[in-house]
């Protein structure tokens, strides 16, 4: 397999010729993507059109790009998928993880030229509506968490789509802090802090567990059938930022918005404890 690589309007576009098949064909790709980050690079697109074939090592190249790209808060998407591959990511359930471009799509539609800089998150105004859920460490609870949260978004008139991202996040961060986070001890809260605003939304996950080292979690990078950290890195896909505190058992989630809603409920605070 080849990877060429090409800048189209910003974006870095990583064109694959061949079966994705081999473990060579693995480190092709993963080293052009290292090498690409190193030089500053953070929007990429892999063409897949002239890719018939996608095996095990070819997965473990995708799952490894997008976990390199995610940690550095870039951008990747999946492009001109064959009928095979489609099928593999499809059976494995990675097309949850990607960005993949539909038939017919501009494969640049939507996607950043230039990564988000912190002189840009600083610059974001103050939080307009807050909601506040707390709930002790029962996997029943995580459900009706995820309802309040969802009638939270409700009232910031959200697309779909950011709606969508925003829920399985915050779903998957929920599920981690009960059973990683807290073992699943009833004795022990959760507690989740939303805010948003005319550019963002943010959601801050905190559980009373010893914490962990995210950058210790075995990825999907070395085994891509692995369920340890598939959480994690579904969060960074589906997030635009994503840090935690030093203990390692607080998340904090941010999801910028792509233009202002028509209307948002100003200054809504709210104290919700599940049970």
């Amino acid at each position: 397999m080849e990877v060429l690589t090409r800048e189209q309007g910003g974006v870095t576009v990583l064109q694959l010729v061949g079966k994705m098949t081999e473990q060579v064909d693995s480190e092709r790709l993963k080293d052009a993507v290292s090498t690409l980050i190193g030089q500053g690079k953070r929007s990429f697109v892999i063409d897949m059109h002239d890719v018939d074939y996608l095996g095990s090592a070819g997965i473990a190249a995708l799952v490894c790009a997008l976990d390199k790209v995610c940690k550095c808060d870039g951008s990747l998407r999946l492009a001109s998928l064959q009928s095979h591959p489609q099928k593999v990511l499809a059976l494995t359930r990675l097309d949850r993880l990607f960005d993949i471009c539909r038939p017919g799509e501009d494969i640049l539609s939507g996607m950043p030229a230039m990564p988000v800089t912190a002189a840009a998150v600083k610059d974001v105004p103050a939080w307009s509506a807050r909601t506040l859920i707390e709930f002790p460490s029962t996997e029943g609870n995580i459900t009706e968490a995820a309802r309040r949260f969802g009638a939270f978004l409700d009232g910031l008139q959200l697309d779909q789509n950011m709606r969508f991202d925003l829920l399985v996040a915050f779903y998957e961060a929920l599920a981690n802090a009960v059973e990683h986070g807290n073992k699943a001890d009833p004795s022990k809260c959760v507690v989740a802090e939303c805010t948003a605003n005319d550019r963002a939304v943010r959601v801050t996950v905190s559980d009373e567990g010893e914490g962990f080292d995210p950058d210790a979690i075995v990825t999907l990078a070395s085994d891509p059938f692995r369920e340890r950290g598939r959480g994690l890195l579904l969060i960074r896909s589906l997030m635009d930022q994503v840090s935690y505190n030093d203990k390692g058992n607080t998340i904090t989630m941010l999801k910028h918005r792509s233009m202002a809603p028509a209307a948002e409920q100003q200054g809504r605070q709210e104290h919700g404890r599940v049970l």
